[in-house]
């Protein structure tokens, strides 16, 4: 199931009116929450790089 657009606002209100309560910035909330998936997916980005590389080396070793 799909979240609608108007789910989204009422959870966003929400956690806003929330963080504005506790004095915390909602930017500043939602970038620690980005970064915070980003740290649990670094094995993803590891991974693709080096997926890349790999690929990128066998690329150029096939021009030569």
């Amino acid at each position: 199931m799909s979240v609608t657009n108007r789910e989204l606002k009422q959870s966003k209100d929400l956690v806003q009116t929330l963080l504005t309560i506790q004095d915390i910035s909602y930017n500043e909330w939602l970038h620690e929450k980005h970064q915070e998936y980003i740290q649990e997916n670094q094995d993803v980005v590891m991974r693709s790089l080096l997926h890349y590389k790999g690929v990128d080396e066998e690329n150029k070793n096939k021009n030569i």
